[in-house]
């Protein structure tokens, strides 16, 4: 089998180096189209497009609801029949009124619904449902994500979707949907459908985007964030009060660690989770799941692959607008690079953080940056996976205050102070540490350790066109914010007085950025590619452009998907764009 993931990379790249890269600079021109929109208070998530151009997509946690709740509403999973994504160039999607926003509205053909949370599958489970140990049943997930096209035939496929969690319940769920073709038309096979166990990989933490490999296999992404790890066993967050803090209640970050354990029967380690995970063997009736801890523990929204079938692109998604000096210093995103030692195999390789340079204006629409790349470590899964291992059956009884029972953030500087040959925190001594499980276990305070920039705020969708690489940020707010000072990694202190690598004009409506790169696939400067215009001052977005992208996906005829994660306090519903 490897050997034939080897021939298929090797003639893609044959491919590729013929033709040559495909520049397609948009710089906010050519032609914008609204393809659809979605029901009130959904989010557009799952951007799929299978081998006759036909485009899926999902309504993610309608209503603003995460978890399906009594007659509550319901996510969709589900594609658009008669529109072939790739030759499409006709009108936009006309924005629905108030009484017409409780569905979804597509450009061209129609929105074929294949799933809805909460029905019942052939397995016994239901669509999204998440059940504990003993097998009673935890919630019903809203929150859909990720579809992973599988074609057995022209007439049978399998749809996979990634259900994140819901909202504060981060145990997350991948459904195995049957599909078959009828009349030309998809439709879902319940019966012959099911939800994966996931108890194998120790359970999944906030499944976000994906894509599929250039060998075929599914990729997730595992969106982990959560605050500092020390406070993963903290007792306050394995107790009877579940509210957070900002709702009067003990707990002082957003997600759940509690709910895993129900979900494992036992404390989970916070170490095996936020990874990007491949589904080998994805046509057959058990696939086999894969953690790749290699490639970094951060909050992955998405992982893209060159190619060559060994460079991989990573988005972290987070924001400074969380950070707390007392519990949480470990916000704001980083851009990360993966190189696997061979084709078609990730289980091993080095890790990357970029470093960006700033160019002298500060206008969003015209100002770029070049980037390097930091070596944080080469290893590979088996030694991460001992790593890992010494950590397990920690739990709430073991927390001491003040104390960690995991990589401590002196630990990561350390490490840092060893790597640089540096005294980086002014103690008068340089540390030491023993082995880089610092690079791979903390992965984005390593990044920043080491000099990285670390001020990237929501870096959402990461996705290429024929090897161009183009990344989404949700908004230019915060870190990026010339006026938004900056925040130390280490102690969550922010000086406003300081400006870091990036500082831009404020854009809350957020941009898509595009890569310059080399003949080795590496990306050496991002520059904008689309950027979107507030109409207020403040939240509000022209209905004319994008706002708050997140998932986005690149066509190999040059195109560019890109959809909202926004609001009504941006756009009037939440909309999906195709970019010629």
């Amino acid at each position: 089998m490897k050997k034939d993931k080897t021939v298929l990379i090797a003639l893609i790249a044959a491919v590729i180096s013929i033709s040559g890269f495909s520049v397609h600079t948009f710089a906010n021109t050519g032609k914008l189209i609204r393809i659809a929109t979605v029901p009130a208070g959904s989010e557009v998530a799952g951007l799929a497009v299978n081998n006759v151009g036909e485009l899926f997509f999902n309504s993610q946690h309608p209503g603003g609801k995460g978890e399906v709740v009594g007659d509550g509403p319901v996510a969709l999973i589900g594609y658009v029949d008669g529109m072939d994504i790739r030759k499409y160039s006709g009108k936009n999607v006309s924005i629905p009124d108030e009484a017409s926003r409780s569905r979804v509205h597509v450009a061209a053909g129609e929105y074929v619904i294949l799933g809805k949370s909460g029905q019942k599958l052939g397995d016994g489970t239901k669509l999204g449902a998440i059940y504990d140990s003993k097998g009673e049943l935890m919630f019903i997930s809203n929150d859909v994500d990720y579809n992973a096209f599988i074609p057995l035939s022209s007439k049978e496929a399998i749809l996979y979707t990634a259900f994140e969690g819901a909202t504060r319940k981060g145990v997350s769920g991948i459904s195995r949907l049957r599909l078959q073709r009828n009349k030309g038309r998809w439709s879902t096979n319940l019966d012959k459908s099911s939800m994966l166990d996931l108890r194998s990989i120790g359970g999944g933490w906030v499944l976000c985007y994906g894509e599929i490999s250039p060998w075929g296999t599914p990729v997730f992404a595992e969106e982990y964030y959560f605050y500092n790890t020390m406070l993963w066993n903290h007792p306050d967050l394995h107790d009877a009060d579940e509210k957070p803090s900002f709702m009067k209640g003990n707990d002082m970050v957003f997600h759940m660690p509690k709910m895993m354990n129900s979900y494992l029967g036992h404390a989970s380690n916070p170490y095996r989770y936020g990874q990007i995970i491949e589904m080998n063997y994805p046509a057959s009736e058990k696939p086999e799941l894969v953690r790749h801890y290699v490639m970094g523990r951060l909050s992955h929204e998405n992982a893209t692959f060159m190619p060559d079938g060994r460079t991989v692109y990573m988005s972290d998604d987070d924001t400074v607008k969380y950070t707390n000096p007392k519990w949480n210093t470990n916000s704001g995103g980083v851009f990360f690079k993966f190189i696997a030692d061979q084709k078609a195999d990730l289980s091993s390789g080095t890790l990357y953080a970029a470093k960006a340079k700033q160019d002298s204006g500060t206008d969003p629409n015209t100002t770029g940056f070049d980037i390097n790349w930091i070596k944080l470590a080469h290893g590979n899964n088996d030694q991460i996976t001992k790593w890992i291992s010494e950590y397990d059956g920690i739990g709430p009884k073991d927390y001491v205050e003040g104390q960690s029972n995991f990589i401590s953030d002196a630990d990561v500087n350390n490490w840092a102070e060893s790597k640089l040959g540096k005294d980086l925190n002014s103690d008068g001594s340089i540390g030491t540490y023993p082995d880089n499980r610092p690079a791979f276990l903390e992965s984005r305070k390593a990044a920043a350790a080491l000099g990285a920039t670390y001020e990237w705020n929501k870096l959402e969708g990461v996705t290429n066109i024929n090897g161009t690489v183009y990344v989404a940020i949700s908004e230019i707010t915060e870190s990026m914010d010339k006026n938004g000072g900056h925040v130390d990694w280490a102690s969550g202190k922010k000086d406003l007085t300081v400006q870091g690598d990036i500082a831009l004009d404020k854009e809350a409506c957020g941009a898509v950025y595009r890569g310059t790169m080399s003949s080795d696939y590496n990306l050496n400067r991002l520059e904008p590619a689309l950027v979107g215009k507030t109409t207020d001052g403040k939240k509000r977005c022209d209905d004319g452009g994008i706002a708050h992208p997140d998932n986005i996906l690149g066509l190999s005829n040059g195109s560019l998907l890109v959809a909202e994660d926004a609001g009504k306090s941006a756009h009037p519903v939440d909309m999906l764009w195709l970019r010629k």
